[in-house]
Formats: structure tokens, C-alpha cells, sequence
């Protein structure tokens, strides 16, 4: 019987087109434009992340509180005795890693030594040197340099592209770091640039540099210290996730905090946050889900309403079949039955033509991308200038569940 009313849809038009249009055009919008703002949101969290604040951070209250100040005097010490309680106490899939966020001036020279330039900038002191450094694979530094090599030894600067056209710092050309040390005395020292980067995002290649925490505990005597652990989980997790690594660690911090290390501060207070308690991520957050339920439903309701049409007008065009076929002595419930099982073909067929548009084209923004780099040049969003979509399970369930329940709907217009 199925093959039969396939069969039956096929040759008219009238019953299988239209439906079979609206819910492939329906389904591939849905599908696109979900896997679209996935990308772009995903994205930024997740440059958010890597560059800036974890997915997990412990940090000092007091250096948070303060943190648009860089007060290096606020770091949190007992490095070494940190990493390994975070280890203890924190799942398995949890990658820690320590970096030290600093400000300062950054001098460039001329050829007698005086200043020919000087800028304030915005750094971030990784493990840069090590042979197998998670920090390197993470930010795709690699690939990411424009010119020169990662640092090799000491001293070494990684500087942003456009930070660097705008001070005129060519490779191989030392600059001086100005700034405060954590006992609060000034510090300058001399770095080279080894490397220019491009970091993807505009607002960072204008303003940060990166050196190796190693030196940077040197430059700043900030031996044994750091003023943020961040940890990273895999990208596949869920924000849930997120909450509750953090409600688990958080768990067992007061307890940390009574017996705290010999080397912290009488009034240090470590706390651990999550990406979403970080920059309003958490209010975008919900922000988006709304506006990505928004949008769903609006390809819904203009389904709903365009095949609501159509039922109407179709069941019109089928007065006569309904009324034939009741006169012969088929059922009322048979009747709808058969619909619905014609309804279900349509559904599934739009449905699928529909996801491999939809899918091809998310499919392209995801490996291609769209530029939209002089979009968010002042925007000051840790957005990647080249935006691309995520293809996602989400995605295509958000765009099928609706084709075909509501092309079944259809039977109970008709009849």
C-alpha cells in the first residue's frame, strides 16, 4: 500500500509539490541559518577561551576585582603547589594550564637608542618553550604567524601583526617592556620580536603580545606565581558542563582556603569561574538561545501557515476523491490513515532534500568561512574575522522535527 501511494503522490503534482517545496525550502533555512549562528557564537566562545578565559579560571578575588588594572601584586602564588591540588581535585578531562596577564608600555627605539615609538599593550605570558606545549596546539600559533618563529629563548616576543605596522617593529628588532613588578617597583626589560602573528581577531592584533611565562616571571620577579590557572575541557562538552566542574571544584576550595599554601597572602581568596560568569557570556548566552528559538520559530509559523493554505486547497481539489471513497465504504480513520502515511512521504523527502541544501551550504561557511573582518574591526568582540558555520545534530533536528510533524497535520484539514 505505501508503494502504492508513493506511486499516487508522484503523478499529481497537485498533492506533492507545493507541500513537498515548502517543507525542502523550510527545513534547508532552518538547518543553514541554525548552523550559521551556531558558528558564529560557538566561535566566539571558544576564542574567548583559548585566548582569554578558559573554560574553567581560578584566579584571586582581590587581582579580579582589579583585573582592567593588570595588579600584578594580586597574583596567586604557590605555582607548583596550585597545579597539583587542581589536578587532585578537578576531573580528569580538565586541562590546566597557568598564564599571567600583564600590562604595560611597550618602547621601540630608533638607532641612538631613544624613543622613536611607544604604545601601551595588552599581554599574556604562556609556556611558549616547551617541546610538546599544549598553549602552542591550542592557539594554533603556528600556524598563525605571519612571519619569523616561536620563541627559543629567553627574552623572545611573539607581537601582533598590526601592533607591529602601527609601532614600525620589523623581525629581529628589540623593544623594551615598561611596566610594575609585583612588589610594585617599575620594571624594564628588553625583549626581541621573533615573531609576527596574526591572531584572527582584530580587536587582539592591535594590542597583545605574548612571551613566555617563564621570562615573564623574571621580567616581573613573579618567581613561583601566576595570576590565572585556566582550565580548558573538550569542545564537544556542553555549557551544564561547565557549571558543574566548577560547583565541584568549588566544592572543595573552602576547604583549601583554611589550609592554604605557605606562600599566599594573609588576604588571598582564589576563586573559580567559569566562562559564563566571565565578560556577560552567560546573559549572551541565554541572549542567543532566545533568539535562535526566535527564529526557529518563525520558519515554523510561516510552515504552519503556508501548509495550513495548502491543506485547505488541497482538501478543496480532493472533494470529490474523499466522497468517492467514503461511497465505496472506506473507513473515515482509513482515510486519514492513508493521508497521513502520504503526509509522512512528503515529510520525509522535503525533510531530506532539505538538509542536504541547508547542509551543503552550513557545510561551506563551515569549511570556507565569510569574512567579515572590517565588520568587526571596532567591535572589540573576540570574534574570528573569517565567521563560520558549525554543522551540528541540533541543527538538522530543528529543521526536521517541524517539516514532518507538520506536513502529518496536514490529513486533518482535508478530511
Amino acid at each position: 500500500m505505501i508503494f502504492f501511494l508513493f506511486r499516487g503522490i508522484f503523478r499529481d503534482k497537485s498533492r506533492f509539490l507545493f507541500p513537498f517545496s515548502v517543507v525542502s525550502i523550510g527545513v534547508a533555512l532552518v538547518v543553514a541559518l541554525v548552523g550559521f549562528m551556531d558558528g558564529v557564537f560557538m566561535g566566539m566562545i571558544d576564542m574567548t577561551a583559548k585566548l582569554n578565559a578558559g573554560h574553567l579560571r581560578l584566579v584571586n578575588k582581590p587581582f579580579y576585582d582589579e583585573e582592567h588594572l593588570y595588579p600584578l601584586d594580586r597574583a596567586l602564588a604557590a605555582q607548583k603547589e596550585t597545579k597539583r591540588w587542581l589536578k587532585k581535585n578537578s576531573t580528569p578531562d580538565i586541562e590546566w594550564t597557568p598564564r599571567i596577564r600583564w600590562g604595560a608600555l611597550i618602547d621601540v627605539p630608533d638607532a641612538n637608542g631613544d624613543t622613536r615609538s611607544q604604545t601601551p599593550a595588552v599581554g599574556m605570558a604562556l609556556d611558549l618553550k616547551s617541546p610538546n606545549s599544549s598553549e602552542i596546539r591550542r592557539l594554533q600559533l603556528a600556524e598563525s604567524l605571519v612571519k619569523g618563529q616561536l620563541p627559543q629563548g629567553s627574552n623572545e616576543m611573539l607581537m601582533g601583526n598590526s601592533l607591529a605596522k602601527d609601532l614600525d617593529v620589523t623581525l629581529g628588532q628589540s623593544v623594551t617592556i615598561i611596566g610594575q613588578s609585583f612588589d610594585g617597583g617599575l620594571v624594564a626589560d628588553n625583549y626581541l620580536v621573533v615573531g609576527l602573528i596574526r591572531f584572527g581577531v582584530t580587536a587582539m592584533d592591535k594590542k597583545m603580545v605574548l612571551i613566555d611565562l617563564a621570562d615573564a616571571q623574571s621580567t616581573f620577579y613573579m618567581d613561583d606565581m601566576v595570576t590565572d590557572w585556566l582550565g580548558y575541557l573538550p569542545s564537544s562538552l556542553s555549557f551544564d558542563h561547565y557549571v558543574k566542574a566548577k560547583k565541584n571544584i568549588n566544592s572543595n576550595l573552602n576547604t583549601w582556603r583554611e589550609n592554604p599554601p605557605k606562600d599566599w597572602a594573609k588576604d588571598d581568596q582564589p576563586i573559580v569561574l567559569s566562562i559564563l560568569d566571565q565578560q556577560n557570556m552567560g546573559s549572551m548566552v541565554k541572549t542567543f538561545t532566545v533568539i535562535k528559538s526566535f527564529v526557529v520559530g518563525i520558519f515554523t509559523f510561516l510552515m504552519v501557515l503556508v501548509l495550513w493554505n495548502a491543506g485547505v486547497l488541497s482538501g478543496i481539489h480532493r472533494y470529490g476523491e474523499m466522497g468517492l471513497r467514503l461511497a465505496f465504504g472506506e473507513s473515515h480513520w482509513k482515510l486519514i490513515l492513508t493521508l497521513g502515511i502520504e503526509g509522512l512521504l512528503i515529510g520525509i523527502l522535503g525533510s531530506i532534500v532539505g538538509c542536504v541544501l541547508g547542509g551543503t551550504f552550513a557545510w561551506y561557511l563551515q569549511e570556507v568561512g565569510l569574512n567579515m573582518g572590517d565588520a568587526f574591526a571596532k567591535s572589540g568582540l573576540m570574534i574570528n574575522d573569517v565567521v563560520r558555520a558549525r554543522l551540528t545534530l541540533d541543527g538538522f533536528i530543528q529543521g526536521i522535527v517541524p517539516g514532518i510533524l507538520l506536513v502529518l497535520r496536514e490529513p486533518w484539514w482535508q478530511v
